[in-house]
This record gives structure tokens, sequence and C-alpha cells, in this order.
């Protein structure tokens, strides 16, 4: 529903166009090594598929928690999990494969009294798919991925699609052998006497093509395959062409044509990687996830599509006949990437499987080669090779697989409040086409750059305001919509009848905040102090105005002396502090000019109100009287009578009555419960953040808990924040209360799947046994900042 009273404005929003994006859960167990094969084979089948991520998964599905930061940068639009199959077997060892089928065909066979061929023809094409039927991850992981992000799910299942060897990729991924492009020629390097691992990353940059694959492809007309055999000799070129995609000019796949012809760039059909811009670009660490595992390769795999300069070393067991040439390759890539202008780039060196001493030791061996040697002698830190726990490399979204017509257009859409004011437009990639309407869909990211959303499965209805639409989710690229998402159509419909329909909304921080609680039955009601903050940046006109003047200078200082009730300049009455322009000009420590002109705002703000202190003759009761309030006569606020503005009236005072001025009662109650606090700490949040939004102090309420006050709410660049905002130097007066608090905010924190935690003060520091508190309930899930000295 629109804002009430909203009126019509345009927002400038961005939109581009790309293939759907999958992440892929492969088992850690077994032969691993051949399904992240298989899976290089069905990526290249699938259009946008070099943009696709990977996750290794233990048998019992359990996901290491560096790959969840990691997919929740990645932010897929499906998750799907890879099938172990007969046929995949039959691909990776022929032999176990005719020993497997033999045995079960001999036995029914024997069991049976059927002849062995005749058993061998009914009992083969089920083997060839046995294994992938009805693969099924458990709930709770279903429930996690729903929780922290944002794919295409429904409540029951969040885990939608099976990639298995030699098959079509699952329904709503787009299978190139279903588009109009047909490759005239597509190349490969043939790698097989080459370590295993060495297989794997040159895999990961080529791709392979299944058989079935070219098989479609043949049907439709003749294609060329181009294949470069590489021998031990070419070892060392293939390990610099898989890390950098770049060739050197002496081998047999240098040419130019080549390259774009590989399966897995063949992929990317119309589309292209792109980055935003960044001057920090150069400085940005390196990472080199080391570790013979599925694992490290998977991550280091994902990680190389989310930052970019991502590299994997096989190191360990398993990798130990060519450690050398890795370690001395690796090097050589690393040292020219380098800049010289650059001092001390870190390359991180980091592990899910190696523990700190093992990485230590891959790290002297990388500095001990030739490569090594000279980056650390020809400049002062060139190269920074440090080691890094998993749990703490960066993760950051830098890259984007977009359609090259489509990226980054710039559209000026008509809203009502928050809510668009017609259907989005949806355009047709640009080389992309199906062979049948249906055949061909694709993603259309609409972002506002004010207002960048959290990606949570829970807000995917909340960002829509009409139309009949599945495909719609709140995403870290904007909100993101599925072309055919419609809930329902008709078979034989044409693709502009397929197309969604839908108008969009970009929720303010309270819509975002109700509908993650309603997740779990609780409620949002502001605060008093909520209250006055919201009703001040009214006053102030918005958030960085009020800001501004709560920083210490001299707005604050009169601000302050206004709240005050110490003997700093000016008449009190009844509790509340009225100034002269004298005495503004005392706590300002400035000049008449300044002062004026401060008022005159404040005044036209109706911060303030200009007025005469008056006294009634009848009660002798003193009061400050608002200039709008009073004409030739004033009716006493103690005793009622109406009183001529006359020299008996103004007692005390000069010839003529002096203009007061008094603070507006929501602003004084707003600065008497310290609400600068919560203001100025929203603000330091917001200084460097490019997407930001807030909203007041609010109370949460939830069945069977009691209330929580909580002081700050933002969203920041799409990061779900809260935290506490104190004057003093601990959240509780006693150890008691502040365990069973900080135990509230962890809840709070799991139930808003949040991002990170402040908390800030004026003072200079935290009480040691509030920081342990807070560290020990909440850093274990989510980030802990801490703001002190705010000024």
């Amino acid at each position: 529903m629109a804002e009430v009273n909203a009126s019509l404005g345009y927002r400038l929003v961005q939109r581009n166009v790309r293939p759907p994006r999958a992440v892929t859960l492969v088992c850690s167990g077994g032969d691993w090594r051949a399904d992240v094969l298989r899976m290089m084979e069905c990526y290249p089948r699938t259009w946008g598929g070099d943009g696709h991520g990977l996750i290794a998964c233990t048998p019992e599905w359990e996901i290491a928690e560096p790959f969840w930061r990691l997919a929740q940068a990645f932010d897929a639009d499906h998750w799907a999990v890879f099938a172990r199959t007969g046929r995949g077997l039959q691909m990776a060892d022929p032999h176990a494969y005719e020993t497997q089928l033999a045995a079960i065909v001999e036995q029914w066979a024997r069991a049976n009294g059927v002849d062995e061929a005749q058993t061998r023809k009914m009992l083969e094409p089920q083997f060839l798919e046995s294994g992938g039927v009805g693969v099924v991850a458990p709930p709770e992981l279903g429930e996690r991925v729903r929780r922290r992000m944002a794919p295409l799910a429904s409540a029951q299942v969040a885990i939608t699609g099976q990639f298995s060897a030699d098959e079509a990729p699952p329904h709503r991924l787009v299978d190139m052998t279903r588009l109009t492009f047909q490759p005239v020629r597509i190349t490969g390097l043939d790698v097989e006497e080459l370590p295993p691992s060495v297989q794997l990353l040159v895999a990961a940059r080529t791709g392979l093509l299944a058989p079935g694959h070219l098989a479609s492809l043949l049907e439709r007309g003749p294609v060329e395959r181009a294949i470069v055999k590489v021998d031990s000799e070419g070892l060392a070129g293939a390990l610099r062409f898989a890390w950098t995609g770049q060739p050197e000019a002496d081998v047999d796949y240098a040419q130019p044509r080549f390259a774009r012809d590989m399966p897995l760039v063949q992929s990317r059909l119309g589309c292209s990687w792109f980055a935003p811009f960044s001057p920090d670009a150069d400085h940005e660490p390196l990472v080199v996830m080391c570790g013979d595992s599925a694992e490290d390769f998977c991550y280091a795999y994902t990680c190389q599509r989310v930052m970019g300069e991502t590299y994997w070393l096989p190191a360990g067991q398993g990798a130990e006949d060519i450690s050398t040439v890795l370690c001395a390759e690796l090097a050589r890539v690393l040292y020219g990437l380098a800049d010289p202008q650059v001092v001390g780039r870190p390359v991180l060196l980091s592990s899910l499987t190696l523990d700190a001493d093992q990485l230590q030791e891959v790290r002297d061996r990388l500095l001990a080669t030739p490569w090594g040697r000279m980056a650390a002698a020809h400049s002062p830190n060139r190269l920074d090779l440090r080691v890094c726990a998993a749990a703490d490399l960066p993760v950051r979204r830098r890259y984007h697989l977009l359609d090259e017509a489509y990226a980054g257009d710039t559209l000026y859409e008509p809203f009502l409040g928050t809510d668009q004011a017609r259907n989005v437009e949806i355009p047709h990639p640009s080389k992309a086409v199906g062979i049948q309407p249906d055949s061909c869909r694709w993603q259309v990211d609409i972002m506002d750059p004010r207002t960048v959303l959290p990606a949570r499965w829970a807000l995917n209805d909340t960002v829509l305001v009409e139309g009949n639409a599945w495909g719609v989710r709140s995403s870290t690229s904007g909100i993101s919509i599925d072309s055919h998402g419609r809930v329902f159509t008709l078979a034989g419909s044409s693709l502009a009848q397929l197309l969604v329909q839908v108008r969009l909304r970009f929720p303010v921080a309270r819509q975002v905040f109700t509908t993650l609680l309603q997740g779990v039955g609780a409620s949002l009601e502001e605060s008093d102090k909520g209250r006055y903050t919201r009703r001040m940046i009214e006053l102030w006109g918005d958030f960085d105005a009020l800001a501004a003047d709560l920083k210490e200078g001299p707005a604050f200082r009169l601000l302050s002396g206004w709240a005050s009730a110490g003997k700093e300049p000016g008449r009190v009455y009844q509790g509340r502090r009225y100034l002269t322009l004298a005495d503004v000009c005392t706590l300002m420590n400035g000049d008449e000019e300044s002062a004026r002109h401060l008022l005159d705002r404040y005044l036209q703000q109706s911060i303030v109100a200009r007025g005469l202190v008056l006294a009634c003759p009848q009660c002798v009761g003193t009061a400050f009287y608002r200039l709008e309030d009073i004409g030739p006569h004033f009716r006493c606020q103690r005793c009622r009578q109406h009183n001529p503005i006359v020299r008996s009236a103004w007692k005390g005072q000069e010839l003529e009555p002096q203009w007061y001025y008094g603070l507006d009662e929501v602003v004084y109650q707003g600065l008497h419960s310290n609400i600068h606090v919560p203001i100025l700490a929203l603000a330091s949040l917001a200084e460097p953040a490019r997407s930001f939004q807030h909203m007041p102090e609010a109370v949460v309420h939830r069945d069977g808990y009691p209330d929580i006050e909580v002081d700050l709410w933002a969203i920041v660049d799409g990061r779900i924040v809260i935290g506490e905002a104190k004057a003093s130097d601990r959240l509780e007066s006693t150890k008691h209360k502040e365990t069973a608090r900080c135990a509230a905010l962890h809840e709070l924190m799991e139930a808003l799947s949040a991002d990170e935690f402040v908390m800030a003060t004026t003072g200079h520091a935290w009480s040691e046994r509030t920081e342990s508190l807070v560290n020990e309930a909440i850093s274990p899930t989510a980030k802990v900042t801490w703001l002190t000295g705010l000024r």
C-alpha cells in the first residue's frame, strides 16, 4: 500500500539485466573431484554458468561457517545440489561403473532366471539415473538459507534445483541448447596427463563440454572441436593460465578467439563481468585459498566470482608431487600482480582445512621461490603475505555478470512515496534468445542507490506492491525480478504474455524491521524517545540537519543550555528555561549576528517560540507567553484572569518588555532524554555509507518475552544494524541486569537476522564488564562495533 497522502515524485534508479544466478552444494566426501568436474560440464551448458558458485558440504549436509558469509555476498537466485548418479560414475571411472553394473545385472538375472543381456538392457537406464532421484536437503538447512538470504524459494523448500552429470540444468536455469545461439567452434585443453588438482584448476577456468551437451548441439548443425593437449612440459604455463585467464604468447591456445570459444566463456553469451570503480582497488587484498580439498576449492571458485583475484593453491596431501612448481608459479603470478607504486598490497593466505602452522609453512615456501625472494628484495613489503583465518577474510561483492546492453541503465521512475507508480519494464537480453517463449528467462535488477535493502527471504513479499508474481526478491543488487515469474500462465502463451508485470516497493526502515519481526511473532511500537526523535527530525527538516546541530558546537551548547537545570543564563519558570538574545550569545560563545541568524532559523522551523515573560497582578504567577497567544491582554496560566499588558506585568524588566525565546516542549523532552546520543551514533554509521536508512527508538513486543527497548535501528548499505546508545559507560547498573539485557539483545539479533550490533556512548570508553558481557553474548553470531567519545 502506498504511503498515505504520498505525493508523486521521481526517483533515479539503476537497472541491470543478467542471467539467473545459482549456487550448488557439492559433497566433500568420496570422489569430490569427479563431482566438481561434472559441475564444470553442467555450468557451461547453463546460460550465465560462469557466474554460478559452488559450496562444499559434508555428507551430513554441514557447511563450514565461512561459506555462509560468502553465500550472503554471492546472493544466489537459486540454490541447487549436485546429485551423484550412475552416469557420473560412468564418466569418472568406467571400470568401476562396469563392475558395479555387472554385479547388479548378474544378481538380478540369476534371481529371476532372465538372460543377462536382456537384464542389462532393462536395468542400465535405471542405474544411470540411480542416486540422483529424490536428493532433498534437510529442512534446517533451508531455514538457515531463508533466514539470512533471499532466494527464489518457497516457505517449504529453499534448495530447489538439482544438477547431475551430463544432464540439462534444473528448472528456472537456462539450457544453452534451448537457445537460438549455435556455436561454430568449441575449444578446450586436454590436461589428462597432469595431476588431478591441475585438471580442476584448468577446468575451473575453461569449463568442460559434456557428451550430452555436444550431442544436443550437433543435432542442430556442425560444431568444430578444437582441443590443445597439454603435457607435463606445459604444466607451468597451464597453471599460470588457470590462475589468471591470460595465456602466454608461445602456447597453442594463446589466440584470443581460442579463449572466447571455451565452454565457460561461451556461457556468458552477451554478458560481461562488471565491477564498480574503486580508487582503492589496487590496495584491496588478494586471497589465496590453500588446501587440496573440496572446501578450499569451492571457496576459492565462488570467491573469485564475488571479489575477483582469488587463487586456489592445492597444497597439502594429494599435491606433494607438484608442490614446488605450484608454489613457484603462484609466486610468479602474485609478483606480476604487484603494482610498483603500491607498497605492501596484502596477500591473504587462508584455508578451511589447514591450520595456522601449515599455512605459515605455505607462506615460507612461497617466499622461498625465486619470485618470492624478488618480491621481498626489490621494494619494502611489495607483497605482504599474511596468514588469515577463513572467518576473517573480507567478503564484499565487487564483480557482477551482467548483460552488456543493460548494465547500469539509469532511469527516472515515478513513485508514490515508497511505491512505484507504474509496472517495471522487462527488457529482453541482447543475445540470449529462447527457441520457445519459455526457453529463456532472465533477471532484471532495479536498484535505488539510496535505498539498498537487506537480502532476506522474509522481505520478498514486502518489496512487491501488486502483481501476480512469484519471482520477485530482495537482493544485494536491488530488487530482482524473474522475467517469467508469473504464478499462473497458459500453455502456448507468447513471450509477451509470459513476461511478468509488477510494481515494486522500496520500503522504509520501519517496514523492513516490522516485516522481519512478524516472522517470529513480534511487533514494534515507537517508544517515548522514538516519538521525540521523529518529531525533532520533522522540526529540523531532515536527519542530517538535526545531527549537525547535536554535534559539539555553538548550536548544541545553546540547545543544552535551554534543557539544562543548572545555573546557565536565562529565566526559569516551571522547570523550563527562557532566554533573551543576550543569553543566547553567552551560551553560544558568539556574537549577536550569529545568535540572531540561528534564532531566526529556529523560529521559522518552530523549534523555538518568541514571547514575553509576564506576571499576573492577581495571583503573581509569572510565565512565558508565546507571541501568537497574546494581544492587548494575556490570560494568566494559573488563575485564568485576563490582564492588560502594562508595565506592572513585566515588572523588573526594562522600560519595554524584552523578547524571550522558549524551546519546543518535544525538543526539551528529547534533549532531557539524551536523544543526542543515538542521533550522533546513527550519524557516525551514516557517514561512510552509500545507502542509509534508520528509524527512531522502538519497543519490541513478543509473547512470552519481556518488552525490550532498543535505541539504534538502521539499514546500512543493506546490512541490518541495531544497537544501544548511552551517555554512561555501561548498559545496566548491575552485572545480573546487564547479563539479562545481553541475552535479550542476542535473541533479538537472531530474530532479526541482524548483521551488526553497535554499542555507542559519549563517554571515553565502555566498562570492561560491559565489553566482556556483550562480546560473549553477541560476537559469536554478529559483528560488534564500539563507538566511544561521540561529540
